[in-house]
C-alpha cells in the first residue's frame, strides 16, 4: 500500500530561501522519492505478517496484529492466514475449491472404481510462518502445493487398500482415513502445516453395475447372517439346556452325596457311641470281676489259712494221739459214747434151765471194764 505525503513547500522555501535553487530542487526530489517508497502493512488477528528484506533475504515474522511501516524498495510485506482452513473436494460442480468435479477416484484392491468426496481441515503453524513462505511462497500457495496434494494423494493410497465390499463398512473407511491423516502430518508438520481432520462427508459412489452386485451380495450375506444367527441361537439354547441339565445332575449328586455323608456321620456317631458303651461295660465288668476276684482271693486265702490251721491242729492232735495218752483218750471218748447208749432186752434161752445173767459196767473213774 502507498500512502500520500503532503509537503509544505512554503515552509521549505522560507527555510531554504537563501540556498541555491539546485539545492532546493534536490531536496524536493529527495522528499518526493522517500515519500513514494514508504509502504504500510496491516496485520489482523487472523493473520501472520511476513516482512522480507530484498537486500539480504532476511524474513521477519510479525505475529501481533497492527500496522507495519516499511520501505517498499528494500522490503516486501506479505500476510498469511493462520485460521483453520478447509478443502472441499466434491463431485458437485461449482461447490468445492475447483469449478469442476473434484472428488477422488479410488481403485480398490480388487479392481473396482469407487468415487468419494473428501473434506480436509488444516491450519498453518504461526510460529513457522517463515518456513511456510520460504517453501511455498506468498498467498495461498501452501494450500495448493502442500495441504491439498498430500491429503488427496495419501487418502487415495490408503483407501485403495480396501476391497469393494469393505468400502461399505464406514468403520474400515474411517480407519484408513485416520492412517492417511497421520501420514500427511508426518510429511507436512516439518513445513509448518497441520491436518486437523480428513473426512468422507457422504456415502461413496460405485458404478451402477457394482452397486447392484454389491446389493445382491449384501442381501445374500444378510440371509447367511440370519441363518447363522438362528444356528447360533439354537446352539446357545442347546448350551443353556445342557447347563441346566448339568446343574440338575450336580444338584442331585450333591444331594445324594450330602445324604450319604450324613449317613456316614450318623454311623460313625453310632459306632462311637457303641464303642464308648462297650468300653464302659468292659470297664464295669472288669472292675466287678476284679472286685469279685479280690474278694474270692481273700476268701480263699482265709479258707486256706483256716484249713492250714485245722490241718496243723489235726497234725498236732494226731501226734498227741500217737502215745499212750492218745489211746486213753480214744477209750475215754468211746466210753462216753457208750454211756449214752441204752440197751434193753429179755433173757432168752433154748435150754430149759435157768442161768444167772451178769452185766459188768466199766468204772469211768478207774478206766477199767
Amino acid at each position: 500500500m502507498t500512502k500520500e505525503v503532503e509537503v509544505d513547500f512554503e515552509a521549505v522555501k522560507n527555510f531554504f530561501g537563501r540556498s541555491p535553487a539546485w539545492i532546493f530542487l534536490a531536496l524536493i526530489t529527495l522528499v518526493a522519492f522517500l515519500a513514494s517508497t514508504i509502504r504500510i502493512g496491516r496485520v489482523s488477528g487472523e493473520e501472520v505478517g511476513i516482512l522480507l528484506n530484498k537486500m539480504n533475504g532476511k524474513i521477519t515474522v510479525i505475529s501481533q496484529s497492527g500496522v507495519k511501516i516499511y520501505n517498499g524498495i528494500t522490503s516486501s510485506f506479505y500476510v498469511l492466514d493462520k485460521t483453520l482452513q478447509s478443502l472441499d473436494m466434491t463431485e458437485v460442480q461449482g461447490r468445492g475449491d475447483r469449478p469442476g468435479r473434484d472428488n477422488l477416484k479410488i481403485k480398490t484392491i480388487d479392481g473396482s472404481d469407487v468415487f468419494v468426496d473428501v473434506k480436509v481441515q488444516y491450519r498453518m503453524d504461526a510460529a513457522m510462518a517463515d518456513t511456510v513462505i520460504a517453501n511455498s511462497g506468498p498467498g495461498n500457495r501452501f494450500k495448493e502445493k502442500w495441504a491439498r496434494d498430500y491429503a488427496r494423494a495419501l487418502s487415495r493410497n490408503y483407501l485403495g487398500e480396501l476391497t469393494t465390499e469393505e468400502f461399505y463398512d464406514s468403520s474400515k473407511r474411517d480407519a484408513k482415513i485416520i492412517l492417511a491423516q497421520h501420514a500427511a502430518n508426518e510429511k507436512l508438520n516439518p513445513f509448518g502445516l497441520y491436518i486437523d481432520s480428513i473426512v468422507i462427508p457422504k456415502k461413496p459412489r460405485f458404478y451402477k453395475e457394482y452397486e447392484e452386485m454389491i446389493k445382491k451380495k449384501k442381501l445374500a450375506d444378510q440371509a447367511v447372517l440370519e441363518e447363522r444367527s438362528k444356528a447360533l441361537a439354537a446352539k446357545q439354547l442347546q448350551e443353556t439346556r445342557k447347563v441346566e441339565e448339568t446343574n440338575i445332575k450336580n444338584v442331585a449328586i450333591e444331594t445324594f452325596s450330602g445324604a450319604m455323608q450324613q449317613k456316614i456321620i450318623n454311623a460313625n456317631a453310632l459306632a462311637e457311641k457303641t464303642r464308648k458303651a462297650s468300653d464302659e461295660y468292659h470297664r464295669k465288668v472288669t472292675t466287678l470281676a476284679d472286685a469279685v476276684m479280690y474278694e474270692k482271693k481273700k476268701e480263699a486265702t482265709g479258707i486256706l489259712a483256716r484249713k492250714k490251721a485245722e490241718a496243723k491242729g489235726m497234725q498236732a492232735l494226731n501226734k498227741a494221739m500217737e502215745g499212750e495218752g492218745g489211746r486213753n483218750l480214744v477209750k475215754l471218748e468211746y466210753a462216753r459214747k457208750l454211756k449214752e447208749i441204752n440197751l434193753r432186752g429179755k433173757p432168752f434161752t433154748i435150754d430149759g434151765t435157768v442161768e444167772r445173767f451178769e452185766h459188768f459196767k466199766a468204772a469211768a473213774s478207774t478206766g477199767r471194764e
